[in-house]
């Protein structure tokens, strides 16, 4: 038996000329919805953490598995990195990491792109010299390709102190 509201808003379309599906499917639908979108975005969280420990312990394999051919990431002080520019810092040794922190997370789905924002901290080593650094704030975009999410781009920017 349908709902006061759901009669009400039945009447009301059908005085509109409009075809209204049952409230209850619409709901279901949603909610179902919702359930997918959740376990997309906890997917990503996972393969965001598996990147931030790729990256802390400069792990070439899985960041050329995650990252997408057509990559770029772009650094705190405007500089552009290609895919393959990112796995060199790591494959030379240039870059090490002696801690790295994501907190902050959240994680937006649209179909097959998403947009992950946290907040990184790292203690960095640059060809032996400290990276001057702190606290970031860092946005990844992801796209669905093959099969699997990609990453597709980063941007880091710093939080100024008494931000």
């Amino acid at each position: 038996m349908a709902s006061l509201k759901e009669t009400h808003i039945r009447s009301l379309a059908s005085a509109r000329g409009m075809n209204v599906r049952s409230l209850s499917n619409d709901n279901k639908e949603a909610e179902s919805m919702t359930k997918a979108t959740t376990l997309v975005e906890d997917d990503l969280a996972k393969l965001g953490e598996n990147l931030r420990r790729a990256e802390l312990l400069g792990d070439v394999v899985v960041l050329g598995e995650v990252l997408a051919p057509d990559f770029r990431g772009i650094g705190p002080r405007g500089f552009i990195l290609t895919k393959e520019d990112w796995l060199a810092k790591h494959r030379t040794g240039d870059l090490k990491y002696e801690a790295f922190e994501r907190s902050e997370i959240t994680v937006r789905t649209y179909g097959d792109a998403a947009i992950m924002t946290s907040r990184e901290s790292a203690k960095a080593f640059y060809k032996g010299r400290e990276v001057p650094g702190g606290d970031y704030r860092a946005t990844h975009v992801f796209v669905r390709q093959e099969g699997g999410w990609r990453l597709a781009g980063i941007q880091l920017s710093p939080i100024l102190p008494g931000i």
